[in-house]
């Protein structure tokens, strides 16, 4: 089916943005992925949040973004009117759907910090029934005590060094404290996820214009050589 050189332009610009999705659908996934690993380690200070929800959906979006991508390339090359609305309006929902998850973890990312701090306070009490998470907690952010080292007297232990050092002790122990670092830790985690979900949001929107042009330019093309 003949183009005319426009579309044919547009064609191959939705092929490459077509690429650049999966592109992104792939860094969505590595996101979710390193954030759901890491997260394993200081879950357990989050009481009843099932703090996994949002790693393990950005791999479900990533993983979508990555199969929708890939058939709308397919849709560009083969010139199919339906495989590329059938993309069109599976990349509104998808540009969709991440707008308002960066939305929902960019506003309740304080409110977690929030809720996050008594729960600290009360491991930090209880510490001595369980001293192998604060432990986990300290090793995995590299943080000591609930606020600084010096909340553990003269007894610091050893994960609040890193390893290899000879004697852990007030100097030798890493300065911040857990509440922060664990705050540090929510804000830096939402703030990545967010920005890229909002980044690949926008390469989805021009894609999506994109495609809605191809599509109709090939129904215009079928109704011309009926």
């Amino acid at each position: 089916m003949g183009m005319g050189c426009g579309m044919s332009m547009v064609k191959y610009i939705l092929f490459v943005f077509n690429l650049l999705c999966a592109l992104g659908g792939v860094a969505i996934l590595g996101v979710g992925i390193a954030f759901l690993l890491r997260i394993g380690d200081i879950e357990k200070i989050f009481d009843d949040w099932n703090v996994q929800v949002v790693p393990i959906l950005f791999i479900v979006i990533g993983a979508i973004i990555f199969i929708v991508a890939f058939f709308g390339c397919c849709g560009a090359i083969k010139e199919s009117h339906c495989m590329t609305v059938t993309y069109s309006t599976f990349l509104m929902i998808m540009l969709l759907a991440q707008i308002v998850l960066a939305i929902v973890v960019f506003v309740y990312i304080g409110d977690l910090q929030e809720a996050v701090r008594p729960v600290l306070a009360r491991m930090w009490e209880q510490r001595p029934n369980n001293p192998q998470v604060w432990d986990s907690l300290q090793r995995t952010l590299q943080c000591c005590g609930l606020n600084n080292p010096a909340e553990w007297g003269t007894g610091i232990p050893t994960s609040c060094c890193a390893d290899g050092t000879q004697q852990c002790n007030a100097g030798t122990a890493f300065q911040t404290g857990c509440s922060g670092a664990v705050n540090d830790f929510i804000s830096t985690s939402g703030n990545i996820i967010g920005a890229v979900a909002l980044g690949v949001a926008g390469i989805e929107l021009i894609g999506f214009i994109f495609a809605c042009c191809l599509a109709n330019s090939i129904r215009n093309q079928s109704r011309r050589y009926a």
